[in-house]
């Protein structure tokens, strides 16, 4: 258990950064503007892919017990 935890724990320090990345990226107003907004709508179901990940290896931790 406490493997797994670790393990879901450096998943879940990934994803963070990943969507922190992300939310920068589609915060900039010229990133938005100048790219092609089939582009702009694949970055935000990255985003929102990303989100549904953390959010549940988030709850696999506490189900664990996980600190």
């Amino acid at each position: 258990v406490n493997r797994e935890c670790n393990r879901l724990g450096g998943e879940v320090d990934r994803l963070l950064r990943l969507v922190q990345s992300q939310e920068q990226k589609l915060g900039n107003a010229q990133f938005v503007s100048r790219a092609p907004s089939e582009v702009v709508e694949r970055e935000r179901q990255k985003l929102t892919t990303w989100k549904e990940q953390f959010e549940v290896l988030v709850k696999k931790r506490e189900l664990l017990g996980c600190s």
